[in-house]
């Protein structure tokens, strides 16, 4: 018998045209922790804005006893697609071993192609317009299409608005670049659909490591990230750095051809000013991608 790994079946999900869902039965609330580019593409909602939220809350389903567990549940599509739509999904249990199951897998049942009665090849390429148009989508919302953090030309308007909020405040702004280490390789070894998947783990694990309303992640290249964090000293960056370096690495996603580490982890660059003249939001991205720099010279990843 071929052994495929759990590397693989991922992918394959990962790939599915099928939108696809898996909600963890024991947690407290029933939370989901996995969706696909499908669900996704077909929901309007980006991973990050759904891993971890009760499932309860998103559809119709009622969490009930484990013997008497749901199996359907209807989500409503994010307002952003511009429609109001339906997906409905069919709950089949998951089991880690004997006994009662521990997560539940909810594929879709009906869309939009469904109803409209049209075959694979016209669905797929409904899916491929939906994904599409998605993306468009994100990029007119000041998101990135693949991780749903904020893309760059929206993290920069709003470092403006920090910048002069902050230098009449006479406060510190402080920013965090963090680079997935040896990001290409990781491509080149799983392909670029699952190398956005991971990319979106690793915005997830920056976005739900932020606790103060006035800190914002954006993507600012393939493999950056950006963290600003208002009223923020060095120090203070330093230790959210760290938190998330480990945050990462606690994520233990396999990378066979990292120079660091068997896992993804990312490297960091900090810096941190109080805005006055000459100084520019610029100089502050500028100092940060520097401290990332000297960190790669002198001592390479920053990891837990």
């Amino acid at each position: 018998m071929v052994n495929i790994t759990k590397n693989i079946f991922k992918q394959a999900l990962d790939l599915s045209p099928v939108a696809t869902v898996i909600i963890d039965f024991k947690s407290e609330p029933q939370a989901v922790i996995y969706v696909n580019q499908a669900f996704e593409a077909l929901s309007g909602y980006d991973a990050g804005e759904l891993i971890g939220r009760s499932w309860g809350k998103l559809t119709e389903a009622e969490a009930g006893p484990e013997e008497s567990a749901p199996t359907e549940g209807k989500l409503i599509c994010h307002p952003r697609l511009g429609v109001a739509e339906h997906l409905i999904f069919d709950l089949l249990p998951l089991y880690d071993g004997p006994g009662t199951p521990r997560y539940w897998i909810g594929t879709e049942r009906r869309s939009s192609a469904d109803e409209l009665n049209v075959g694979d090849a016209e669905r797929d390429a409904l899916l491929s317009v939906l994904r599409d148009a998605r993306m468009h989508l994100r990029r007119l919302d000041g998101r990135d299409s693949a991780t749903g953090v904020l893309n760059l030309r929206a993290f920069d308007d709003l470092l403006q608005r920090d910048w002069v909020m902050a230098r009449r405040e006479k406060r510190s702004l402080a920013a965090i670049v963090f680079r997935f280490d040896s990001f290409e390789g990781y491509s080149q070894v799983y392909g670029r659909h699952a190398a956005d998947a991971c990319l979106r783990k690793v915005a997830h694990a920056i976005t739900g490591s932020l606790r103060r309303a006035g800190d914002l992640t954006a993507r600012c290249a393939d493999d950056r990230f950006i963290v600003m964090m208002g009223h923020a000293d060095e120090q203070q960056a330093a230790d959210l750095a760290r938190q998330i370096a480990a945050r990462v690495r606690g994520l233990a996603i396999h990378h066979p051809r990292s120079a660091h580490d068997r896992f993804v982890t990312v490297s960091c660059g900090i810096a941190a000013m109080q805005p006055g003249s000459p100084l520019s939001p610029a100089d502050l991205l500028a100092a940060a991608e520097s401290s990332l720099d000297a960190k790669d010279s002198a001592t390479g990843s920053l990891t837990a």
